[in-house]
């Protein structure tokens, strides 16, 4: 199929892959071998970009020895030749040539003006760590400014540039292999999503070197990911320059072509290091996800804890965390509500925009997730809260719980990590057009931002235990804010934790309106009394899923517990108390209102229900994941 355009024949079969390096572009090579119409090349422009950079190959001259160096003798010899003049390849009219986007040196202006063009791009983490396994990176040697140059020059031609992600190929290969088709003007063949394992008769003579993980694939696979290692420092510089190109790429992306059956969870596995294709490849490494995440493990001392809201002043409180250096490179999940695209964006450069609802007016809900073993540790509780908050407040996220949960999957797999990890799961109401509150004039969906991190609680609140204060701001009702909601509007607990840092205390103890015990500002409070554990009515707290598991716990191990009202006085009296949340687990409080709580040391109950805490998350975690309803 062709036609005339500005004088010259226009040839909508030959394709042109330009890619970065380390980029699931030898799986989509091989993905487009496997159609029934298409005939495929392997980087036919390599010898091209040798003799002009004169850069160093272990097989450079084999190269040069077998390809014509004259790029545009190329182009016009191999790539457009009969096909420019309507001629066909038999029973495969369509070729697709695979390039990396650097190959482009030096070549004239026919190859864009006559033929389709397709850009793939991954998050440059990935790549730089991946490439410099094999070679130092630079910005040449990326080519991240290359495929920009690609899609300027096609939009000087008046040509939509089609942009592909990696990530998101990987992700969903399905959808986005159909999206891609549609834009390329081909038919849908389900035959792209696998092909044989071992080398290719139409493999580059580099195989040996780049190909070895992807010769052991069979497809795509969104069930492995790499391996997230600390980059080098001296790379970082070339990581900030180079994250903006892959932003403005990026968001050009097609969108997939939605799958209506739902994905399995993925499983983590490490990266495959010297392979192209390691993201994509279907073979699990040997190496296991422990093993990788001790390789990656922070040197800083065990010791040095960072105590947040507190400005580091006290050794306690329930959210101090273990530093850990890996965090400054995470990948930050971001749902844009707008284009409704799910990226995996560099921490720096992880942002939002300042219309949005949650950043003008605290418009959203959220969740508080553990990783113990590679599992979200009580995912259907966590999930279920989130959208039960989200519907009261008239937020529908537009896609399901499961969808959701695939998507935190996603993001701690595509970070390497399995245990010792703290999810923040944030959802807004989503952008708007200008600063006001009437959710009617929000922009498209809710934003969906996932930030994980490497966050060890502290050992020392579990062992020394807490202080709390007893504060002035109370717990309001349900016709005044639902404390049901765990919400992004946290002012009143922000208040009341403010009171008690002005104090001295590392919590705040917060009453409810009748003036009886309901909460602390950011755990669910218990005391002890006589051998019994006694919670706060839970009319005027957020429903604690900790706080639940604790109970439950008690109820299966005989430990009589119950609900009630209780006054200041029985928790000054009480023989232990302490507190729990997802992150805290369950933490002594050692003292109220400068009262001692017991002995003021860490007591029995407390120290069994940790233990027998600990070993639930253990058990539920041994199980695997598992897949929301």
């Amino acid at each position: 199929m062709g036609s005339e355009t500005e004088g010259s024949f226009f040839d909508s079969n030959c394709i042109n892959c330009w890619s970065v390096p380390r980029c699931c572009s030898t799986s989509l090579l091989y993905s487009f071998a496997q159609r029934s119409d298409t005939t495929v090349l392997d980087e036919p422009l390599y010898a091209n970009y040798l003799r002009l950079t004169c850069l160093p190959r272990p097989y450079r001259e084999q190269v040069l020895a077998a390809q014509n160096p004259d790029g545009n003798a190329v182009v016009s010899e191999q790539l457009l030749s009969a096909r420019g003049h309507g001629g066909s390849s038999g029973s495969r009219p369509v070729l697709y040539a695979k390039h990396m986007g650097k190959h482009k040196i030096g070549l004239g202006p026919e190859l864009f003006r006559r033929a389709q063009h397709v850009v793939l791009v991954r998050e440059p983490y990935g790549v730089l760590q991946s490439f410099s396994n094999v070679l130092e990176p630079t910005q040449q040697e990326l080519g991240y400014t290359a495929l920009l140059e690609i899609v300027s020059e096609l939009r000087v031609l008046g040509r939509r540039p089609i942009v592909v992600s990696s990530d998101e190929l990987v992700r969903e290969p399905a959808g986005v292999l159909r999206a891609l088709c549609a834009a390329l003007g081909l038919a849908w063949e389900p035959t792209m999503l696998s092909w044989p394992a071992g080398p290719k008769p139409y493999d580059g003579l580099w195989a040996d070197w780049w190909y070895k993980n992807t010769h052991k694939s069979t497809g795509f696979d969104a069930e492995v990911r790499d391996a997230r290692k600390p980059l080098p420092v001296h790379l970082k510089p070339l990581l900030a320059e180079t994250y903006p190109l892959y932003d403005m790429l990026s968001r050009q992306a097609i969108r997939p072509v939605r799958d209506t059956v739902p994905r399995p969870l993925g499983i983590f596995a490490p990266d495959g290091a010297g392979d192209d294709n390691a993201h994509a490849a279907k073979t699990v490494s040997s190496s296991s996800p422990s093993a990788a995440a001790a390789a990656a493990a922070p040197t800083s001392p065990q010791n040095e804890f960072q105590s947040p809201g507190v400005g580091g002043k006290h050794p306690g409180g329930t959210h101090v965390y273990v530093q850990d250096p890996r965090n400054e490179d995470v990948l930050i999940g971001i749902r844009d509500g707008v284009s409704g695209r799910f990226e995996l964006v560099w921490r720096p450069h992880a942002r939002v925009s300042v219309l949005d609802s949650g950043y003008m007016l605290g418009d959203g809900v959220w969740e508080g997730i553990r990783l113990h073993q590679g599992v979200l540790y009580l995912s259907e509780e966590h999930f279920e809260r989130l959208f039960e908050g989200a519907k009261a407040v008239d937020m529908d996220l537009g896609l399901s719980r499961q969808q959701l949960q695939q998507l935190v999957y996603d993001t701690v797999d595509a970070n390497g990590m399995s245990s010792g990890v703290h999810i923040r799961l944030m959802v807004t109401r989503g952008l708007k057009p200008t600063p006001y509150q009437n959710p009617n004039i929000t922009i498209g969906m809710p934003t969906i931002v996932i930030v994980p991190e490497h966050k060890e609680p502290s050992p020392v609140p579990r062992e020394v235990g807490i202080r709390l204060f007893t504060v002035h701001v109370r717990r309001g009702p349900p016709d005044v804010q639902d404390p049901g909601w765990n919400s992004h509007s946290k002012l009143n607990c922000i208040a009341a934790c403010i009171q008690a840092n002005k104090a001295g205390a590392d919590e705040a103890l917060m009453l409810d309106p009748q003036g009886f015990v309901a909460t602390c500002n950011s755990t669910n409070f218990f005391i002890v009394r006589k051998g019994e554990v006694w919670a706060p009515s839970p009319r005027h707290q957020l429903r604690g899923i900790t706080r639940a598991r604790v109970q439950e716990l008690c109820r299966d191990n005989d430990i009589p517990c119950r609900e009630t009202d209780f006054y200041l006085t029985q928790v000054y009296s009480a023989d232990e108390a302490f507190v729990t949340g997802t992150f805290a687990g369950v933490i002594p409080v050692v003292q109220v209102d400068g009262r001692v709580i017991g002995s003021g040391r860490r007591g029995p109950m407390a120290a069994r229900l940790q233990q027998l805490h600990a070993a639930f998350v253990d058990s539920y975690c041994a199980t695997g994941r598992r897949v929301l309803d």
